[in-house]
């Protein structure tokens, strides 16, 4: 990620990685692996209750201080406020005992049902890292989301939401985007959606242009559709994280015998005369 995004002329935060043992350890001080397997085998369950189930139980298990997994995130939050990084959340910790807590929920939030569902359809359910980061909260006065394609129908179009602000304001989900969408190639704007009515954009066609640059980098890197989170200091361009997104699934055939079809008295058809 750091080539891909020096590529394409943006810069990555300051970041402390946590060892690559860490959850493992943390597994292991908590007796969980006997339960995820258990649960993931449980073919009485769906998809969401088993999520549910192991989510659960991650974020009710204990991260101890003292713990090996503990001291290693106090020290990798040393600088905080900032930045927790994992597979599928980013959240924010001031200090840290918050950071425990968060890298607790960067963890759950790899057994929700999407996350979950993709490992399991690739054949490997339970074969989660926990990679995270612990970066440094950086100052910003834009910041958003970026898709390298369209995430509903797959196109080649780069698809930009952004706020006022530090990445913060994204990550609580609370702030007013505007919305763009770009062409692949060069970047200019095709669709404009402000954030509020008659607002001034955010981001100028300049910016844009270096968006669908770094969209253009980061699809060829992963070799497919990514969500990356961004943030703009001035002239710096800075990318927070970077994650695969799955492609769109095809719609099913109205015939396909796993669909399930009402009962004819449920349709409310009137006769014809």
């Amino acid at each position: 990620l750091d080539d891909a995004a020096a590529a394409a002329g943006a810069a990555r935060p300051g970041a402390v990685d946590l060892p690559a043992a860490a959850w493992s350890h943390f597994v292991e001080d908590n007796g969980l692996s006997e339960f995820i397997s258990r649960t993931l085998d449980d073919a009485s369950l769906g998809l969401r209750r088993k999520s549910e189930r192991i989510r659960e139980r991650v974020l009710a298990a204990r991260l101890a201080p003292e713990s090996e997994t503990g001291r290693a995130v106090a020290a990798a939050a040393a600088s905080c406020p900032c930045l927790i990084l994992g597979e599928d959340a980013t959240l924010r910790a001031e200090d840290s005992a918050r950071a425990l807590s968060a890298v607790k929920e960067a963890w759950a939030a790899s057994w929700g049902p999407g996350p979950l569902g993709a490992r399991l359809r690739a054949g490997r359910g339970a074969d989660f890292t926990g990679r995270t980061r612990l970066a440094r909260a950086p100052k910003a006065d834009v910041s958003g989301l970026l898709f390298s394609r369209d995430p509903g129908s797959g196109r080649r179009r780069v698809l930009v939401e952004a706020s006022a602000g530090g990445f913060d304001a994204v990550v609580a989900g609370d702030a007013a985007a505007d919305r763009w969408a770009l062409d692949f190639r060069s970047g200019r704007a095709l669709e404009f959606v402000a954030g509020s009515p008659g607002g001034k954009p955010l981001l100028t066609p300049a910016r844009l242009a270096r968006l669908a640059r770094l969209g253009r980098a980061l699809d060829a890197w992963r070799g497919g559709a990514v969500e990356a989170a961004f943030s703009f200091d001035g002239g710096d361009l800075v990318v927070h994280h970077a994650r695969p997104l799955e492609p769109p699934r095809p719609p099913q055939p109205l015939d396909d015998p796993f669909t399930p079809r009402p009962a004819p008295e449920e349709l409310n058809v009137k006769p014809v005369r």
